[in-house]
């Protein structure tokens, strides 16, 4: 955790000079076309181990004025845990999945750098994962509920880097059960 808050705050330090490209707040939004206020981007993830995960994210968001920002989201995990314990006896098993659902998310920027953001995250998974339905075979839908707030800094005047930090209030959660949920992304205007 130390080299992961190392890393994001060199990384803020390194990216800081840059805020002056993202003019957003120079111009009205409702003076923009419609093709400007559209937003395309993501993420991905990474993990590696025991519990490998490849995780693909694309978004796309509209401006509805200078400050609040509505969009949604498409979400593909590869899911490969080699260490699975089979009926709580100890014997290993390997369990390949996929997980796949979708998200609808709101910002409101804060200051040109800083934002609020809020997110509704329903994902399909299979129950070998985990359900907290003890009976539960097959596939299940998991709802997962996030607020918390990011950084965005300005790669080019239409490119954006965003480092999220969000809360889940799903206790429950079988695919996130850390929290915060720290996600870096990537956002290009039209």
């Amino acid at each position: 955790m130390k080299k992961l808050i190392l890393f994001l705050s060199i990384l803020l330090f390194i990216l800081l000079p840059y805020h002056t490209l993202a003019g957003d707040n120079d111009t009205d939004v409702s003076d923009l076309p419609i093709r400007e206020r559209i937003y395309v981007g993501g993420y991905v993830g990474l993990q590696f181990g025991t519990i490998t995960a490849i995780i693909v994210s694309p978004t796309i968001a509209y401006r509805f004025t200078n400050r609040l920002t509505s969009g949604l989201g498409a979400t593909y995990q590869y899911y490969r845990d080699s260490g699975f314990s089979v009926f709580g006896n100890g014997q290993q098993s390997t369990i390949i999945t996929s997980i796949y659902g979708g998200n609808l998310f709101a910002r409101y920027t804060i200051t040109p750098q800083i934002f609020a953001q809020t997110e509704f995250e329903a994902m399909n998974l299979d129950s070998r994962i985990g359900s907290p339905l003890d009976n539960l075979e097959g596939r299940y839908w998991e709802f997962n509920y996030f607020a918390g707030g990011g950084y965005r800094a300005a790669l080019s005047p239409r490119t954006f880097l965003n480092i999220i930090v969000l809360w889940n209030f799903n206790k429950d959660s079988q695919i996130h059960n850390q929290n915060p949920v720290i996600r870096l992304g990537v956002d290009v205007r039209l």
